[in-house]
């Protein structure tokens, strides 16, 4: 009798070896499931991370761009940290970049991309990943994996440089454009000005350049051919204050004073407020590069809280001149 008592305790402590045994390995593999997909805001001790990629931080307008961003994330997810991905104008590199934000499980991508399609294969790997991507001041091609585009209405820039410019010369003389070429916020650019034209028959645009490599240099190469050829110009309509910078030491150089030929840009660059002052420069069409980052992070809040966004957002430029440029701050 009492082996058989004996015997009975015996399987029932094998049992409940067991069982605790095969809870355990359970329990283990649950944790190491666990641990494999942890979120960034899991592996950050419940602080989640935003990924931000730009194609180059050295340059101004993107660096401000990167600011709204980091100011929008504190702001609006306290919590949170941004890891930004510089690309120093490199596409495949911009291509890495993305893959290690995705990598790290970032809560969403703020994106400006530096080739709208060869950035497609990556959003298409963040959508999969259910990583909102957010577009900012350039578009991606076509793509779901894009929750919401913000940009520069560019229209509205082209605008505001063109009217203040044939305002500028009296509604009536000769004008030159010197533009890059290519990208639609260019040619929407040049397309407000064309069109602005239509309401002012006694302009005429006597040349149309293109800056085929984007310098200072090449604008103001460019400028000095212009004063060869047309020294009776009166106004030029460009596309960038890097230009006008190249511009305007141009009509210096050849000895035309501050406001004798009328000069209009887009941008809103602290170089440009400096010729504003100086006198060369007429008006610059600001674009908002800190607003644009803003946004870019309300849009990917907005729906990650399931709220609907809108696809394309265009924020409007202003228009910057000697009544307003003592306040304006530049970037």
């Amino acid at each position: 009798m009492k082996k058989r008592v004996l015997a009975v305790l015996m399987s029932v402590m094998m049992i409940c070896a067991l069982a605790a045994g095969c809870g355990k390995g359970a329990s283990e593999g649950e944790d190491k499931k666990k641990e494999e997909t942890k979120t960034s805001e899991e592996a950050e001790g419940g602080k989640s991370t935003w990924g931000c990629s730009v194609p180059n931080v050295a340059n101004s307008y993107y660096s401000t761009c990167v600011s709204g961003v980091e100011d929008a994330v504190k702001k609006l997810d306290a919590d949170a940290s941004v890891v930004i991905s510089d690309a120093s104008g490199d596409s495949q590199k911009q291509l890495d970049q993305l893959a290690d934000l995705i990598a790290q499980k970032v809560k969403a991508i703020v994106l400006i991309p530096i080739d709208s399609n060869a950035v497609l294969s990556a959003i298409s790997d963040a959508e999969e990943a259910g990583i909102p991507v957010v577009c900012i001041d350039t578009p991606a091609d076509e793509s779901t994996g894009v929750v919401s585009t913000v940009i520069s209405d560019n229209y509205s820039a082209g605008e505001i440089a063109g009217k203040a410019l044939l305002e500028g010369i009296g509604g009536k003389g000769k004008i030159a454009t010197i533009t890059t070429t290519g990208s639609d916020a260019v040619n929407d650019r040049k397309q407000a000005l064309y069109d602005l034209m239509k309401e002012y028959p006694d302009v005429e645009i006597v040349e149309e350049d293109i800056v085929q490599n984007a310098t200072t240099d090449e604008a103001l190469t460019l400028m000095d051919n212009i004063l060869q050829s047309h020294p009776d110009v009166n106004g030029v309509f460009t596309t960038g204050d890097v230009f006008a910078i190249g511009i305007c030491s141009s009509l210096k150089s050849n000895g035309y004073e501050a406001g004798e030929v009328k000069v209009t840009s887009v941008d809103g660059t602290k170089n440009a407020s400096e010729l504003i002052e100086s006198g060369y420069l007429l008006a610059t069409a600001a674009q908002l590069p800190h607003e644009l980052g803003y946004q870019g992070v309300e849009k990917a809040l907005s729906y990650l809280n399931g709220d609907e966004v809108e696809k394309t957002v265009k924020l409007e430029c202003k228009e910057i001149n000697k009544d307003n440029v003592s306040t304006y701050e530049g970037f």
